[in-house]
């Protein structure tokens, strides 16, 4: 908030809801109150941080409310933006005081990941600032004597909404939540993705969670909101109809579902009762981190400064591309290639399963939007060592004459224009084999990199391999599906 950063306590966290525009009135005034924002059976009012510390800043139409608690009280707290949640050790915070009091926060810390520093707010003391007012805290149940409930062991949910589905999640696997995604098509685009959004300066795909658990898809005017989560490779979000609510209930509240009774079974944590919303499936926060679908998605995140809109580029000593020019992707083998982006239809993650053949080259068969693809090992078909599938492998979908074609890659890095090519330049090889091969590949430059890439042509590979297994095959008599005898 207002350029800084800082930290809120799980425990007096309550959600994270959009700030509207426009704020109700309230008949109070105290520096930073900037009116109230209806939440179901709370008129909560809403409080900007910057102005109490005499920072103001101009607002802005993305910005959200952090609903925080203390002493059985809430208040809103605006905010730019939520960026994760963090787990710490006890020992990671080091308490912060002032002579006098007044001091609006208790503790800094630095980030085990990113080592950035971090203000760790005092609930308690913005609650209690003059003037300002708070509500009554009917967010999570109370016990008799006014507090929270705080008996036996607690699991903290986000609480969505998927189309017709409301689902749950355990809030230290969520990275962030996004009240308005805004979504772009993309490559990546197909049945799990409905296409990718700007998020920590990176392009993310984001993911139809409904598709993905085999209960059909979500609509495509219902994406209100966005799950961030992190796979550990890179970003992916899941894609909401709207985010409800952040609630507390009892470990032994989250019940077991049958494995038969939902079609991914393997992603649900079980079923749990909120109160005001009704039943809710929760999800399995660890096993949606690892599943392959998912983190072969945030495997492709590209980073936004790759992809600068597209220009005229030119050479100090070679021919000058003139015009509008094509988009490349580029991507490794072992080593960096590129290939014109009108040739790949789909990127999609390694799957987990594929039926073997005996063909060389060819890693083997995957079904996907009814038809069977072959997935060909790209490394081995350019004369280089295939390497061990990881977290970054993906598949790139080629059309090749009318037939789909999945070509495996180590890993995606960027999307850019063409900046460089000559035509006249000198390629060895046949000229059948022109881009098939990496020394029959023209050399180009893809955007702001300044190295020479090969500008394979993937469909001229797929090619090159039919041509070799067409020569390969034994002759046969006519009508008949016998090999002809060879000569004695």
């Amino acid at each position: 908030m207002a350029d800084m950063d800082v930290a809120l306590p799980l425990s007096a966290l309550r959600e994270v809801v959009p700030c509207p525009s426009a704020l109700a009135g309230l008949p109070a005034a105290a520096p930073g109150l900037l009116g109230a924002v209806e939440l179901r059976r709370l008129v909560l009012p809403v409080l900007d941080l910057a102005a109490v510390l005499g920072r103001p800043v101009p607002r802005r139409p993305d910005q959200v409310v952090v609903v925080a608690a203390s002493g059985g009280q809430v208040l809103g707290l605006l905010a730019d933006e939520v960026r994760g949640i963090s787990q710490l050790p006890a020992d990671a915070l080091v308490a912060a005081r002032t002579e006098g009091g007044g001091l609006l926060f208790c503790a800094t810390f630095r980030h085990p990941e990113t080592g950035q520093a971090y203000s760790v707010l005092d609930a308690a003391a913005i609650l209690a600032l003059p003037g300002v007012p708070t509500v009554t805290d009917v967010t999570r149940a109370a016990t008799a004597d006014g507090g929270a409930e705080t008996r036996g062991a607690h699991r903290t949910l986000t609480v969505l909404r998927c189309g017709p589905y409301r689902f749950a999640v355990d809030a230290a696997h969520v990275h962030t939540t996004l009240p308005t995604p805004d979504l772009r098509p993309s490559v990546l685009t197909g049945q799990l993705c409905r296409g990718v959004i700007a998020f920590s300066d990176r392009e993310v795909p984001v993911v139809d969670p409904l598709a993905l658990l085999g209960l059909g898809e979500l609509a495509g005017d219902e994406t209100g909101a966005g799950l961030v989560l992190d796979p550990g490779s890179g970003y992916v979000v899941l894609a909401l109809s709207e985010l409800l609510d952040l609630v507390h209930v009892p470990e032994e509240d989250v019940l077991p579902v049958p494995p038969f009774a939902m079609p991914r079974s393997d992603l649900l944590a079980g079923m749990v009762t909120v109160d005001g919303l009704g039943d809710c499936l929760v999800l399995d926060g660890a096993a949606l981190l690892a599943d392959p679908d998912l983190s072969g998605f945030a495997s492709v995140n590209t980073a936004l400064e790759a992809l600068p809109a597209h220009r005229d580029g030119a050479a100090a000593t070679a021919a000058v591309v003139t015009g509008e020019a094509p988009s490349y992707l580029t991507f490794s083998v072992g080593v960096d290639v590129a290939t014109p982006l009108d040739q790949v239809a789909e990127i999609l993650p390694f799957p987990q399963t594929l039926t073997a053949t005996a063909v060389g080259g060819l890693l083997g068969l995957i079904s996907h939007r009814r038809a069977a693809v072959p997935v060909l090992c790209l490394a081995t078909l350019l004369g280089r060592a295939g390497r061990p599938v990881g977290a970054t492998t993906c598949l790139l979908l080629v059309d090749v004459d009318g037939d789909p074609v999945a070509f495996a890659v180590d890993a995606l890095h960027t999307i850019a224009p063409r900046t460089w090519t000559d035509s006249e330049q000198t390629v060895r090889g046949p000229e059948a084999d022109r881009g098939a091969t990496l020394r029959s590949a023209p050399l180009v430059r893809i955007g702001e990199d300044g190295r020479l890439l090969p500008d394979l042509d993937l469909r001229a590979v797929a090619r090159r391999l039919q041509h070799r297994h067409r020569s390969a095959e034994p002759a046969r008599e006519p009508g008949t599906s016998a090999p002809v005898p060879a000569p004695r």
